[in-house]
């Protein structure tokens, strides 16, 4: 987006300032530059008098990435891809990205990860044992946490899989979808990432992929045909295969007592509108019982997990907040569809007696059968 069309796109803000109660950065550094309405004013006023770029402005618009702000906007303004669009065009002009995120950005371009410390030759460790073809139609996405910090999740993947009848393989050399890269608003280091990655998926004759990261899976479903027209794989999310299972009849489960609430994530809610399936799945289960928090669906309070590349105690003090929200209504325990979000809200909830657990998790420990009688 030229400038130009930055600056039409920003005169949409009426200054009505709805988005500012619902924003976890406002609410939790109470600045006005941290609001959405105060970026999308001081951002009026750089298009309009283009003077350098300024770095406070920039620094300020690497938020929580929640589009709550969006959600709520009576007119329709296109927050995040203004945010997107804002960086790209601030860092081209001069401006400069936190020091932290700029090693992240190197290390996904050395190691393919967006983890620092982990290395590319181990990111397929987890499938070693799992006797997965390195090339097949249906491929596995794991993703850098999936791969690296919580391993059980993508072998969750490949077990769901299995007793759903899906044969899935994996692409040795996939790399970091690219998510940090856009949200950077680095777009040069985001499509070398992305046409990396669908030329290695081309070539081991991969058209579906199932990844169980909501931030993988936005990013492959939503961003890439942006940055390949040719694009051609169909993305799915673990959630969205097993809640037809569900319907179908195919996937049932043993009961499993006890009162829990659902946590949508920011990319899976929001972003690409997955808000039923979920839900779906969880009400599958005999004797849990799904109580919805205060702040649900469109509405969902953000977790802070994406924020925490920026400032951990800024993420964590988000956190926080939505565990407080879940222990209010008197819940066992809280599910997530999203492996920031089961990092995050653990590490926050890590004094309460609220316990975190992923949906994929929940379904592998009480499926009761898989297959039609």
């Amino acid at each position: 987006m030229n400038i130009d069309v930055l600056l039409a796109t920003l005169k949409k803000c009426g200054s009505c300032n709805y988005c500012r109660d619902s924003c976890p950065m406002f609410i939790e550094l109470g600045s006005e530059l941290d609001s959405p309405g105060g970026k999308l004013r001081a951002l009026r006023v750089y298009a309009q008098k283009m003077r350098k770029p300024p770095q406070e402005l920039l620094d300020r618009l690497y938020c929580a990435d929640c589009r709550r702000c969006e959600a709520i906007c009576p007119a329709g303004v296109p927050v995040t891809d203004i945010w997107h669009d804002a960086k790209a065009e601030l860092l081209r002009t001069g401006g400069q990205m936190s020091e932290a995120l700029q090693k992240v950005l190197a290390w996904i371009k050395e190691e393919g990860t967006a983890l620092m410390g982990f290395e590319g030759e181990d990111r397929t460790e987890w499938a070693e044992d799992m006797e997965l073809p390195p090339e097949a139609n249906t491929a596995i996405f794991s993703g850098c946490m999936g791969s690296y910090w919580y391993p059980d999740q993508p072998e969750i993947m490949v077990d769901m899989l299995k007793k759903l009848k899906v044969s899935a393989g994996y692409v040795p050399s996939e790399v970091c979808c690219g998510l940090f890269n856009y949200w950077a608003g680095d777009d040069k280091s985001f499509e070398e990432v992305a046409r990396k990655n669908y030329e290695m998926f081309k070539k081991a004759g991969v058209d579906h992929i199932v990844t169980g990261c909501g931030g993988c899976y936005g990013t492959l479903k939503e961003h890439y045909p942006h940055i390949i027209p040719e694009f051609d794989i169909e993305i799915h999310h673990t959630v969205e295969v097993m809640a037809d299972m569900v319907r179908n009849g195919v996937l049932t489960f043993k009961e499993k007592k006890g009162r829990y609430t659902f946590h949508d994530s920011c990319h899976l809610g929001r972003a690409l509108g997955i808000y039923d399936a979920p839900r779906e799945i969880i009400s599958a289960v005999p004797g849990l019982e799904l109580v919805e928090m205060a702040s649900t669906r469109e509405d969902s309070a953000c977790c802070g997990g994406f924020v925490s590349v920026k400032d951990p105690d800024l993420s964590e003090s988000i956190g926080i907040k939505r565990i407080m929200e879940a222990t209010e209504i008197g819940v066992d325990g809280i599910i997530t569809t999203c492996i920031s979000c089961y990092r995050n809200l653990g590490y926050a909830g890590k004094d309460t007696n609220l316990e975190v657990i992923q949906l994929d998790e929940l379904i592998l420990d009480n499926v009761m059968s898989s297959t039609k009688e």
